[in-house]
């Protein structure tokens, strides 16, 4: 396996990682603005928090959603490791 696989698998695995924060953070905020103020986290679950969930996984089932999403750059990155491997067995 060469360093270029190898650094695309290690670039998959922590953005992964990374999206889970962003999601783990996404849910404390809809915390703490459900228990402070519900009529501003309604207003903000009709907006802001939509988009940030979209352009990631899109885990809430929202309509519309982000033109390239997280998903799509793991596909890109995926479909990149598999030509560098291909590149490999025909060296």
């Amino acid at each position: 396996m060469t360093d270029k696989v190898t650094e695309i698998r290690e670039a998959i695995k922590r953005l992964d990682e990374l999206k889970e924060a962003l999601y783990e953070v996404l849910n404390e905020m809809e915390e703490v603005l459900r228990g402070v103020a519900p009529e501003v986290y309604a207003m903000s679950k009709s907006y802001w928090l939509p988009l940030i969930d979209g352009a990631l996984e899109n885990r809430g089932n929202w309509l519309g959603g982000s033109t390239v999403s997280y998903i799509d750059a793991i596909l890109a990155l995926e479909e990149l490791e598999l030509e560098e491997m291909m590149k490999e067995q025909e060296n």
